[in-house]
Order: structure tokens, then sequence, then C-alpha cells
């Protein structure tokens, strides 16, 4: 489903805002896609800019409607899009055992970013209309000189290069593998698997709560997708992307990585 129906674009500022656009054209069959050789104004869900030199990497787009799901529980997408994600970096990285979810739905190689995901949810009425997707996987660049401390690619963690079509083929297969499963209602499956693969979960570890720096461990994530934190010895805390931030130390140095940044072929 997901792919069946894919437009391939050489250059766009953004593939959700071409997406959310066509959207409101006129109604758009499900799992149709927009793929871009190069995006010049990705965001993610924070809003920072997504750096992705053209024909190196994927970003792309795709349109649900889950119908199936209430309101209240939209979270459920992150995380089986999120898990899907993480599904496909183990395959392409069999030797890594430190790849993880880092709330709420960015994928990370160790400590350093290799996807992210961005959700932009239509409402009708009371109603969950649809949900579009938009996602980037860092595949074949070999450096990044923006903004961001801690990016890494498929290349980067594992020395060589990655057919970029079949890449995204297997993407998509494991995103709607998960998806089925909640369309299926094995919710219970998906939080189990969501809780298990969290970065930095039940360890303690630095936070910036409301602007105050803090020393807590993620201990889960309520029905509304709000992280769950237990300070030790003082409280148990529910907040949401605005509230928290993770400490953004700078991760260490990539030459201390298994398949460094070897050559290309």
């Amino acid at each position: 489903m997901i792919g069946d129906e894919i437009i391939r674009l050489k250059e766009v500022d953004s593939t959700n805002r071409f997406f959310m656009d066509w959207i409101r054209r006129e109604k758009v069959r499900e799992g149709s896609l927009v793929i871009s050789d190069y995006q010049s104004a990705g965001k993610g869900m924070d809003g920072s800019n997504w750096e992705s030199e053209p024909s190196m990497n994927l970003t792309f787009s795709f349109v649900l409607y889950p119908a199936f799901l209430a309101m209240e529980a939209q979270f459920y997408l992150n995380k089986v899009i999120s898990l899907g994600l993480v599904d496909l970096v183990r395959e392409m990285l069999p030797n890594r055992d430190d790849i993880r979810i880092k709330w709420p739905n960015d994928i990370y190689i160790g400590d350093r970013k290799v996807a992210g995901t961005l959700i932009q949810n239509g409402i009708k009425g009371s109603r969950f209309d649809f949900a579009v997707i938009g996602i980037g996987l860092n595949v074949n660049q070999a450096s990044f000189i923006g903004e961001a401390i801690n990016p890494v690619s498929l290349f980067m963690a594992s020395g060589h290069t990655f057919d970029l079509e079949e890449v995204l083929a297997k993407t998509l297969e494991k995103i709607e593998h998960r998806y089925m499963i909640l369309k299926q209602g094995d919710k219970q499956s998906i939080d189990e698997d969501y809780l298990l693969q969290l970065y930095k979960s039940h360890q303690l570890a630095p936070y910036v709560y409301r602007g105050k720096s803090i020393q807590a461990k993620i201990t889960g994530v309520n029905s509304y997708g709000h992280l769950i934190l237990e300070i030790p010895g003082e409280k148990i805390i529910e907040c949401d992307l605005k509230e928290i931030k993770f400490d953004s130390s700078p991760p260490g140095p990539l030459s201390n990585w298994r398949g460094g940044t070897g050559g290309r072929g």
C-alpha cells in the first residue's frame, strides 16, 4: 500500500509542504508518496533544519488515513513509524546493538541521529482525518556541516554505500508491517516494543525541564505521548516536547565507531 503511487521530484522546499498543498486540492490515495532528490527547507519535529546532500539520502512523505484511531491515540503513529525505521536501520547495520528511538521519533545510532520524522495530522470536526508523514533518513552522506551536533548516516556507521531504491523499498516495507499491526489492534505489543527501544530508557541522565537542569530516568510514555520521567527521591513528571530537552553534549568522535568512515564502494 505505502508507495504504490510515487511522485519523484528533483528538488522541493519540503516534501511535507508539497503533500499538504496536494491534499488540500484533492483526495489523495492512501499510501501515495512524494520523494525528492533534494529538499531545500526540510524541517524536523522541533522545527530544526534537516541537512541533506542531493541524491545522497532519502527525504520523502506519504499519507495515511488512520480512521481507526481515536483522536487521543494519535501518538501511536509516532510509535509505529519509529519502530519501522528502527527495524530498517537494524537490518542495514546488523552488527550494531545501539540503535534506539530518541523520544518522540528520532532514530539514533549510539548518540547520533540517523533519521527523523515529522507527522502533520489533519482533523475534520472531531475526527482524525489524515496524517502526512515526512521522513529524512541519512543514507550515503559522508559528512555534515550544518548546525546539528550529532548527525550520522548509514555510510558513516558502516563504511559502505547503499542503493537508495533498495533502502526506500525496505523502509516502506518495515513501516507498513508495523502500521498493519496497529491497524489490527495490537497496541500492547507496539507499546512494549516502543518502550524497549527508547534511547536512555531507565538510565539516569541529564535533561533540561522547563529551563531547569535535572537528573532523571525515562520510565515510560503516557497515552498522549508525553514522556514520563522519574527524578530519584523527588517525583515523577510527565512532559511534552516543549517542556523537556535532552542533554546536548556532543557525542564521541566517529573514529571510535565500528566501520568508521571508510571509502565508498
